[in-house]
Formats: structure tokens, C-alpha cells, sequence
């Protein structure tokens, strides 16, 4: 999230809202941002999201997003895709609202973590996890883009920014400085090591903590997970992708994922994302 810093706080070089509305007025700032950096009209195109999560108050979160999507779809004759990058709070209130909404669209979500992790835990899935259940539950199509193992393959050095983004066009030098400040912040890379030993990582180690610092490390070859890219990459070839279809998990409360039952749908599950692929094509984008 990006915006007006004082709505948010930064912990290990990454920025959290103190307060979903927050973080949402953020993104919104940033996304007119970026519109504008690219000389394009954002009218008609950004819409502000939920001010809550629905884990908060327990139903739907109204929001002109979620309404432009039940709009949008529901007047389609063509299935719409939607690519979500955060908590589903917007895409799950508006299937809560408008339910035929599972026969017209198709979600590609980067939330939690792979099936075969005991757990879910991951950014994005626990911040709503009542958001998260509606993807899962609600049978509307969905593509799972877990983010260890997968999205997480998505990773930008510093020498790569460097050569092939700063200074190349107005778009690419502003997200390349957001990047290279990462780089510069220690914090941030033993936040994505010992960090993710006890959260997103967790159930993959069986060695004790005794181990953590038994052989330290003081050279860094540094880069940066761009984990959000993963979903317009599926959209734009799949086949910078592996998949295959799974059945829909059981989230508990607890974020482990419940005991597989065959009966419930059918999702796909990205497996792997051909890093290079993804990268290449959007650096040639960036530098058009």
C-alpha cells in the first residue's frame, strides 16, 4: 500500500494500514498515480473499495468497486476475469450481494498458501478471512496463486532494476526507485528469512530455533519478491504458468487447511511460474 504516510505504518520496510478504510483511501491515491504517470483518463476505471473488512461486521462491505463489478458483469455477455491482489473483501461482498455473480465471472486471486502446506497463513487470506471463504465456498471459478513456493519465484535483483528499469520511462524509473528503496533496508530482507521461518514458512522446518543464527550470514545478494504481478501473468498467457485443478479447500478458523472433501468444486491451483517469462514481458511493457 502507498499513499499518505500518515495512515500507515511501516514494519520491516513494508507498509501496513492501520485501518482497512486506510489502506484502501491509500491504494486508490496510488492507482490515480500511476494513471497519471501514464497519461491515461481514470475515469470510469478506479473505484474506491471496502472501509471494512467482512470478518468486521459480518455481511457484505458496499463499495463503489464491488457495485461497478456487479454492474459490469451482470450487463456482460462475455465472462469477466478478475484479478485480486489483496484481501477479496470487495469481490466477496459483491458475490454476497448479487450471488449470480458466480455464473459471470472468474477470479484469479494471489492469496495463502499451497494445498499441501498444512496452513493457509499469508497476508492477503488473513486479513479477511471470512472474504476468503467466500472464494472458496461460494463455487464462482477461481485461480489460487499461493504465494510461497509460486508467486514467490517472482523475484527482481537489484541489477536487473538498475539496467533495465531506472531512467527508461517515466512509468518504470518511478516503480524502480520503489524497489531499490526495498533493497536498501536490512530489515526487509531478514523480515522475508527468519520472518517467514515462523509465518508463511511454518510446519517447513522440523530443526529447532537453535539453529536459526548457528551459521549467520553477512552478504546479501539482494532481491525483491514482485508478488502481485502473478495474476496478470496468468491472465496474460497461462502458459507462463503451471497448474492443475484441485478441489476447493477448507479454510478454519485457525488458517489450517480443513481435511479434503472430494464432493465440493473445483478450483485451479497455479503450481509454478516461469519466472523469466514473466519478467521479460513485463520490462518490454514497462519500457514501451
Amino acid at each position: 500500500m502507498a499513499g499518505d504516510t500518515s495512515l500507515i505504518n511501516d514494519v520491516g520496510g513494508i507498509t501496513y494500514a492501520n485501518h482497512p478504510g486506510d489502506g484502501m483511501e491509500a491504494s486508490y491515491q496510488e492507482l490515480l498515480k500511476l494513471y497519471g504517470l501514464l497519461g491515461v483518463n481514470s475515469e470510469g476505471h478506479v473505484f474506491r473499495g471496502s472501509t471494512n473488512y467482512i470478518t468486521t461486521n459480518g455481511g457484505p462491505v458496499e463499495s463503489e468497486a464491488a457495485k461497478d463489478l456487479i454492474k459490469r458483469a451482470m450487463s456482460s455477455d462475455e465472462t469477466i476475469y478478475v484479478a485480486a491482489i489483496g484481501a477479496p473483501t470487495n469481490i466477496a461482498s459483491a458475490l454476497i450481494m448479487e450471488p449470480e455473480l458466480v455464473k459471470k465471472i472468474v477470479v484469479v486471486w494471489l492469496g495463502g498458501q499451497p494445498l499441501y502446506f498444512p496452513h493457509g497463513v499469508e497476508f492477503n487470506l488473513m486479513q479477511d478471512i471470512e472474504a476468503s471463504r467466500v472464494l472458496f465456498n461460494s463455487g464462482v471459478p477461481l485461480v489460487l496463486i499461493p504465494c510461497m513456493n509460486v508467486a514467490s519465484m517472482l523475484t527482481l535483483t537489484k541489477p536487473e532494476v538498475e539496467q533495465l528499469l531506472l531512467g527508461k520511462t517515466e512509468i518504470s524509473d518511478y516503480l524502480a526507485k520503489i524497489v531499490m528503496d526495498a533493497y536498501e533496508d536490512l530489515k526487509t530482507i531478514l523480515m522475508m528469512t527468519t520472518g517467514f521461518r515462523f509465518s508463511y514458512l511454518a510446519g517447513r522446518e522440523d530443526r529447532g530455533n537453535e539453529y536459526l543464527f548457528q551459521f549467520p550470514t553477512t552478504e546479501f545478494a539482494t532481491s525483491r519478491i514482485i508478488w502481485d504481478i502473478s495474476t496478470v501473468a496468468f491472465l496474460k498467457n497461462p502458459n507462463w504458468t503451471l497448474s492443475t485443478e484441485e478441489t476447493s479447500p477448507i479454510l478454519n478458523d485457525d488458517l489450517t487447511w480443513g481435511q479434503k472433501d472430494d464432493t465440493r468444486h473445483k478450483i485451479r491451483v497455479v503450481n509454478f511460474c516461469h519466472r523469466d517469462l514473466i519478467f521479460g514481458d513485463m520490462i518490454a511493457c514497462l519500457n514501451k
